[in-house]
């Protein structure tokens, strides 16, 4: 199936979610990650602000600070993205295209990053991601180091047998849903 295709019944499904069932499956997801080893260990984690109804990173965002872990979020300026330590939840404002991005100005380096948790549209079972097709997270990940591991984030249903991949297409180390975790 063509990406955009991917995209139209992916986004179709997650914004058909109701409230409940979002927040639920948004926190088994959430969960799940937390209890794993990767998690634990990292020290300095990159989250996203998410938007249309991607899983939520509210839990993931307090017990990292609650851990004394070194936070980030992504920000977009001048089509590249970058990363700014954000030390509470009211560090936010509109960015590039709407997202919440974080007012600090204290910029991490992909190579300080131990764990970066991605969204997606949908996810490959053989670890690729797809994304709103702007390429952020490809450029930006193109090259790092193995020290930083790459973590989809998502729900069960986003998972698809044969995702459409790409050359620039950067996989991801883990997928981590409501349901289950994969590791590559």
């Amino acid at each position: 199936m063509p990406k955009h295709r991917v995209r139209e019944k992916q986004l179709q499904q997650r914004l058909s979610l109701d409230v409940d069932e979002y927040c639920r499956l948004s926190r088994r997801a959430q969960q799940r990650l937390l209890s794993l080893t990767l998690f634990e260990q990292a020290q300095t984690i990159a989250l996203y602000s998410p938007i249309r109804q991607e899983v939520e990173t509210t839990l993931l965002f307090d017990e990292a600070l609650r851990a004394h872990k070194c936070v980030v979020f992504p920000q977009v300026k001048d089509g590249r993205m970058s990363f700014a330590i954000t030390p509470d939840t009211h560090s936010f404002c509109p960015g590039c295209f709407g997202v919440l991005e974080p007012t600090g100005c204290q910029q991490v380096t992909v190579d300080q990053l131990d764990l970066v948790v991605v969204p997606g549209v949908a996810f490959g079972r053989c670890g690729s991601r797809l994304g709103y097709g702007k390429g952020f997270y490809d450029q930006t990940f193109e090259v790092r180091p193995s020290s930083c591991l790459l973590v989809g984030l998502g729900f069960s249903f986003q998972l698809e047998d044969d995702l459409p991949k790409e050359s620039h297409d950067v996989g991801l180390d883990y997928i981590v849903t409501d349901e289950e975790v994969l590791a590559f």
